[in-house]
């Protein structure tokens, strides 16, 4: 008779929360719910909205220190114009500015070119990064 492991028992459930047999989550940054009938409404400070979009100007004044091909640029441009825009609105959603900086992030990436080697760029990225609940590590 072989014996089972607790978090070898399949976990089965119902509405509400269950959890557990090898549920495993990591490298998450921010809420995290997985089931039915969950809503999860993320907010920005007015605070933090401000530091966003000083550091959203900052960062697209060091775009053409990136020496990205006109293309590039054009895309990077766009999505930091967007992400101004959208943070500039008197409800602005997170997840949309979150995209737009995730994206400009692809972008750079995709053409060989790294942030954290021109520091005030860095800088500016280091300070959208947290508040968008976007890790270090996605723009390294």
């Amino acid at each position: 008779m072989t014996e089972e492991q607790e978090s070898d028992k399949k976990v089965s459930g119902g509405p509400g929360i269950t959890a557990g047999g090898n549920v495993s989550i990591s490298g998450v940054n921010g809420q995290v719910a997985i089931g039915e009938g969950i809503t999860q409404i993320q907010t920005i400070s007015q605070a933090d909205l401000k530091d966003l979009l000083d550091s959203l100007h900052e960062f697209q004044k060091g775009v053409p220190k990136l020496d990205l091909t006109p293309e590039d640029q054009t895309i990077v441009n766009g999505e930091i114009s967007a992400a101004i825009k959208e943070a500039k609105k008197d409800k602005p959603t997170l997840s949309k500015l979150k995209e737009r900086f995730e994206s400009i992030i692809s972008t750079i990436k995709e053409a060989g070119k790294s942030i954290k080697d021109i520091s005030e760029f860095y800088e500016a990225a280091k300070k959208i990064a947290p508040i968008l609940g976007i890790g270090l590590q996605a723009f390294l």
